[in-house]
């Protein structure tokens, strides 16, 4: 079939929808449907299918990308719940799309490359702006906690997307041929790392810094200028001991803990009425125990006078606001009665209700409340087996479901579309302590794999992953490295190609770094020119 339309109008358009979905992945999931819609159609009006088809086929790499929605189709043969299965293709069609059709079209040259590059860095700078103005009340939306800012995508797929950015602005730093460039790039990437920080981020910094630590090996190992060599050395050093002493003084900031024996435990309040104490709980909130001088009567009585959110309710983070209200007090040193919320302030009431419950961290943004808040978290599942309303721990329990499904099901998984039915029943199964709210899916792309194709599927996912770093014109591909560490990583904590926006990420990303950005993806390196092409 011959296009009814000049060459350079379909190369016009297949550049502006590139545009249109770098600028849609961190602003905007109606674009990046838009985008991909006119990515299809030009590519189908273009004409000459039989080539491209040809060109595609006898690409492996591209093939072996695409072969990971052929997996989802298999799946199809020995599932019970089509309906699930369908949305869940129709979700995942740019696992196929972005290789077939970036693939099979004509190569961009480095300016464009570096232009498109640079556009998706100036999306991202402005969704963190956005999320700036929020943060600071410019723009109003209810914020219950810093992550809340990302707006138009979640906060974890959103952190991913400033890890590629920053990574991309690693690649222009190395290629700027200026000084005033160079440095420009350098203050681009310590923004995206400032705002990962505002933001609270764990996995886009835990993200990152891996991410760093690979390319600071790669640069004391070929950096021929010493100062550099050393100084990278000096700096990974830092990279390894500075987090690690962090988490471990902020471990360690309230290690004295009061026990049963040291604390004075009252009998009856200033209100005559009994106090009660848990003389097995080890639980303690900056070093004071929390379920000690705790009188439950006093404390609903008064707190449902001074808040709307009722005890027995949830806060806005989704927890039971009893219990986030006993932390605080706690944390403050206080009894757990009556006269304990009546000297709350009302900023200290609110924070409450925000779910803030420890009174060091009201701040919306704090890194170190964060941190602080996770290994409370470990520290409660472990005593109590709790993890509702918690982001990690219930990823433990998530985990522990997978598991189970892939033990029972351990060739094939249960099918494209029964997952859902699958760790809905393993949960009952397993008296899981989970609410039902809180009964979620893996949130680990290997395991979801897994739990769905069996080892089989498992193995052909890492296959499509690794084939691609052992082509050997890959292998120096700085831009693809960087994204294969960062999406690898964001698989072990979340379900990224079960949702639009992750999905996107990484079917584009994948192709665009492994088939038009790969000739000139280098740093350190004198291979980093491509030959000039014409474009529109």
């Amino acid at each position: 079939m011959k296009s009814l339309f000049p060459e350079k109008i379909h190369r016009f358009i297949y550049i502006f929808a590139l545009i249109l979905l770098v600028a849609g992945l961190p602003l905007s999931k109606f674009l990046m449907s838009l985008s991909q819609i006119i990515l299809l159609c030009n590519w189908v009006l273009e004409g000459d299918l039989k080539n491209k088809f040809r060109s595609f086929l006898g690409n492996k790499t591209a093939l072996l990308l695409s072969s990971l929605l052929l997996l989802h189709f298999l799946g199809l043969f020995y599932t019970s719940d089509f309906g699930y299965a369908f949305k869940d293709i129709r979700i995942k069609l740019p696992l196929l799309l972005m290789p077939l059709i970036i693939s099979t079209s004509k190569p961009l040259s480095q300016k464009l490359v570096d232009i498109i590059l640079k556009l998706f860095i100036a999306a991202v700078i402005a969704g963190t702006i956005i999320s700036m103005l929020i943060l600071g009340k410019v723009i109003y939306r209810p914020v219950v906690d810093t992550r809340a800012i990302s707006i138009f995508i979640s906060h974890i797929r959103f952190a991913l997307l400033i890890c590629v950015a920053a990574c991309v602005s690693i690649y222009f730093i190395f290629n700027a041929s200026r000084f005033s460039h160079k440095f420009l790039w350098s203050a681009v990437f310590l923004w995206l790392v400032s705002f990962l920080i505002i933001l609270e981020s764990l996995t886009g910094l835990i993200t990152l810094t891996l991410v760093l630590f690979v390319l600071l090996i790669y640069i004391v190992i070929k950096s021929e200028i010493r100062i550099l060599k050393y100084g990278s050395l000096l700096f990974l050093i830092g990279a390894v001991c500075f987090p690690m002493y962090y988490v471990k003084s902020i471990a360690n900031e309230k290690a004295d803990k009061e026990t049963i024996k040291s604390k004075k435990l009252d009998v009856y309040t200033s209100r005559g009425n009994l106090y009660e104490h848990d003389r097995s709980s080890s639980l303690t909130e900056n070093g004071y125990l929390i379920w000690v001088n705790y009188c439950s009567t006093e404390i609903e009585e008064v707190w449902n006078q001074r808040s709307e959110i009722k005890i027995g309710k949830q806060d806005l983070k989704g927890n039971n606001v009893g219990f986030t209200l006993v932390r605080f007090l706690t944390s403050k040193g206080l009894k757990k009665d009556a006269d304990a919320v009546m000297s709350l302030t009302n900023e200290e009431v609110k924070a409450i209700e925000r779910g803030v419950a420890n009174v060091d961290y009201q701040k919306i943004s704090s890194l170190k409340g964060r941190i602080h808040e996770t290994i409370w978290e470990i520290d409660l599942y472990r005593t109590t087996g709790d993890a509702n309303g918690h982001s990690l721990t219930q990823r433990f329990e998530y985990w522990k479901a997978a598991i189970g499904i892939i033990n029972n099901n351990f060739l094939l998984g249960v099918g494209t579309g029964d997952l859902p039915n699958a760790f809905e029943q393993e949960y009952i199964n397993n008296n899981s302590t989970l609410s039902k709210e809180w009964r979620l899916r893996s949130h680990n792309q290997y395991l979801s794999i897994a739990a769905a194709f069996g080892i089989v599927g498992l193995i052909w996912f890492l296959v499509t992953l690794i084939f691609p770093l052992l082509i050997k014109n890959n292998r120096l591909n700085f831009l693809h490295i960087t994204f294969f560490i960062i999406a690898t990583i964001s698989f072990f904590t979340e379900d990224t190609l079960e949702t639009q926006a992750g999905v996107t990420f990484y079917a584009f990303f994948n192709s665009f770094f492994l088939f038009v950005a790969n000739s000139n993806a280098y740093i350190l390196s004198p291979k980093n020119k491509i030959s000039p092409e014409a474009d529109v």
